[in-house]
Order: structure tokens, then sequence, then C-alpha cells
């Protein structure tokens, strides 16, 4: 019995998967119905609508500061993917953008371990299928706006030619990382100690953070050899509004107005994270320590 390119026995012969590259509004999708045929097409786009509002979800996403739903969803439709795999259904289609290699590098190697061989694993390039940027920005399904589907072509145009072997040898440190913030991120000790101090401050009901302080959103620190410093904040007093609970903190920068630490949100009225940012009402408390480490928070 022959084996495929990771060493594994090719024990399916005969099953293909298809990997869709292309832009929004390219007409990816469209190609990925063509080529169905028996198969199951699996996009990360769906599992989000299948969520409810798709719109809304990526909205929360940024309001909450928080950008694990979207690997959730992406940790999902490579779970169901697989699963189709495993159940011997073909062509399995992964209608994801897949612009650069390491996108589709969990679906390849998963097919491969499974036993698929190389010559079935299709890579079909739409890319911006013949359309402008100013065309694919109006007729994309999700709202993608023209900035970010000049940069989705720039991405597409620098890997426009891969090949099996090109996602294969992608590795995780060869991920683009997107830093979400940058933050002194509490040590388990302080966290637990913080929480303690005010337990009985925070309403029932009311989901509890107290993780980091943040210094800037949406970006790295200018000084990047700050990185991984520990770091001693003062507490010095107590905030609350009917969304949100937090401490004000004294000695690190921050970008914010009111350097602090959320405690709390009450997430059964609508409350998010940076809601912190809008509470007026401070109290003084008896000044204590927490400690963190200087810490850029970073996506693929």
């Amino acid at each position: 019995m022959e084996k495929n390119s990771l060493n594994y026995m090719i024990t399916r012969p005969d099953q293909k998967l298809i990997i869709m590259r292309g832009i929004s509004g390219s007409g990816k999708s469209t190609k990925a119905k063509e080529l169905k045929g028996d198969g199951v097409i699996h996009s990360t786009d769906d599992v989000i609508s299948s969520m409810g509002d798709y719109n809304k979800f990526f909205a929360d996403m940024m309001a909450n500061k928080d950008f694990s739903p979207l690997q959730k969803a992406h940790q999902t439709n490579l779970k169901n993917a697989v699963n189709s795999m495993k159940n011997g259904i073909s062509p399995v289609i992964i209608d994801n953008t897949n612009l650069a290699p390491w996108e589709a590098k969990a679906y390849v190697k998963a097919a491969l371990e499974m036993g698929f061989d190389d010559g079935n694993i299709e890579i079909v390039n739409i890319g911006t299928g013949g359309a402008s940027a100013e065309e694919l920005a109006k007729r994309n399904t999700h709202g993608v706006p023209l900035d970010k589907i000049k940069q989705m072509i720039d991405k597409y145009n620098s890997n426009k030619d891969i090949t099996i072997a090109d996602i294969l040898k992608e590795t995780n440190k060869d991920k683009p990382k997107k830093v979400l913030y940058s933050a002194v991120v509490l040590d388990e000790k302080s966290h637990d100690e913080l929480l303690a101090k005010f337990k009985d401050s925070i309403p029932e009901g009311w989901k509890t953070f107290a993780h980091h302080m943040t210094i800037v959103f949406g970006k790295g620190l200018d000084d990047r050899s700050e990185v991984g410093k520990r770091v001693t904040l003062t507490v010095t007093e107590l905030g609350k509004s009917d969304k949100a609970m937090a401490v004000k903190v004294e000695g690190y920068p921050s970008a914010n107005e009111i350097p602090h630490i959320t405690l709390a949100v009450n997430t059964l009225e609508g409350g998010k994270p940076f809601m912190s940012n809008q509470i007026t009402d401070w109290s003084p408390v008896e000044n204590f320590t927490v400690t963190g480490i200087v810490t850029e928070v970073t996506v693929s």
C-alpha cells in the first residue's frame, strides 16, 4: 500500500478534499457549490451565521475586545470537516478565504493523517474572480469594506500559487500575529486576591474578570523590551456603574483615561468589559498591590 507525503498509508484513495481560495465576493462560494456534487461544504462563515446575526457577531467581538469567538468558530468548522472526512463523504470542500498557506494547514494535515492521497487534495484558486476591489466591496454578502478587501487582495497575491507542500511546511511561528491589545496581565494569585477582596461588592450573577489592565488597545508596545516585564500595580479606588465594576490602578502607563482592571460586568443587562471605561462613580479603598506581566495579546 502506498504512503502519502506525511508517511501515512493511503487508506482512503477515493476521497477528495477541496481547498477554496478567494476574496470575499469573488464567486468562491458559488464555485464551491458547483463542485459539491454528493459532497459537503464547510465554511466558518456558515458556522457564525448559524449562531445568529452575522454582523452582530463581529460587532460584539469588537465591543468586547475579545476575539476568542472567531477562533472557536474556526475550530468548530475544522471539527465538522474532520467528521465529514471520517464519515467517508467526498468531496469535502473548505469554503474559507484561505489566503495564506497556514489557514488551510489543519484541514490538509487532518486529511493526510486520515489516509488521503495527496493527489486527491485540490486547491481551487478563485482570487478576485476577475473583479476589482471596488466591485468586490459592493457585492460581497458580509459587508467587508473596501480597505479590508484591498488587504485581502494583497495577501492573496503574495501567496498566489501555493501547493500542498507550501501548506504543510507552514508552522505556528509562520502565522502572522495580530496584536489585539497590550496589557499588564495579572498572575493567578493577584487575580484570586482581587476577586476575594471585592467579592461582597460584586452583585450576584455578574460575570467576573480581574484579568488585566489595558496598556493600549489594537496594537503592540512601542518599546517591545517591556514585554515580559513584571509590574506591580497599586489599587486605589473601586468604581461601579449599572453595567460594570472595576478598580483604578497606578504603577504603569495606560492609554485609558483611567487606568483600571475590570472586575465584573452585568452581562444580564448587556454589560460589556469596555463599559468599565464609562464608570464615573469611584470611591477610595485601602491601597494594596497586585502584580502581572506586560503582555501583547495576539491572535493569528
